[in-house]
């Protein structure tokens, strides 16, 4: 028996599964290395980009909120931010994906996914410095704020763009081919951990299911796919 649903329904039904594999891939990302108790891996966004470039700014801004919801558990609720104050992490994130849908077709690919993280960014500056004031003193040190959250933040953006963008440009086993050698060098870098060649390979599992969700929207609406060229 075939179950027929809208176009609405079937991107918002993607949607969820890509929230959930965001928070699966933001709770893995971020048992690899915890700089401090405020700086880890969060590799939540490639749910987040991933959905908005698909679908666009509505989607990617559920997307982005839905992910959210790991980090803001950690940093928030169980965190130094507290439930209140924590919510900031899920207004900030939502901010790159309703920009990045907002931006996706009227630039490269890349270039959309990285201008879409300025808002946050600064949002998140915002943020980090005013809770330095309210929070004890030492908690939250220029150092942590600059180097640590948002550093590592377009460390990691910009880590996703190419990614995302090798996504949309050619098919599932490139994208694979190149998560593979970002991580083996991330790797490489944290070799004293036994267990991060076995996290980023998980990692690596869940976006390779995530980008096969949207695959088929972006073969069959992106003239950039091979299939959809025009062949002379």
């Amino acid at each position: 028996m075939r179950i027929f649903m809208g176009e609405r329904t079937r991107k918002l039904l993607i949607t969820l599964a890509a929230a959930v594999l965001g928070n699966l891939l933001s709770f893995l990302s971020s048992q690899l290395t915890s700089f401090s108790p405020q700086v880890i891996f969060d590799f939540s966004h490639l749910a987040t980009f991933a959905i908005a470039i698909t679908f666009g700014p509505w989607y990617g801004w559920l997307a982005a909120a839905l992910t959210s919801i790991y980090p803001y558990f950690h940093f928030g609720v169980f965190g130094i931010y507290g439930p209140v104050y924590g919510l900031a992490i899920i207004f900030g994130k939502s901010l790159t994906g309703l920009f990045c849908g907002l931006l996706r077709g009227r630039m490269p690919t890349y270039l959309a996914i990285n201008l879409s993280y300025i808002p946050e960014s600064l949002f998140t500056f915002g943020f980090l410095q005013y809770m330095s004031g309210v929070l004890p003193p030492g908690t939250l040190t220029w150092e942590i704020i600059t180097i640590g959250v948002i550093a590592e933040g377009w460390v990691e953006v910009i880590m996703f763009s190419f990614i995302v963008d090798n996504m949309v440009r050619h098919r599932i086993i490139e994208t694979a081919v190149l998560m593979l050698e970002i991580f083996i060098i991330m790797f490489l870098v944290h070799k004293e951990f036994l267990e991060t060649l076995l996290l980023l390979l998980l990692i690596t599992l869940f976006t390779l299911v995530l980008f096969e969700l949207v695959e088929p929207t972006l073969r069959k609406k992106d003239p950039q796919f091979p299939e959809n060229k025009d062949h002379p």
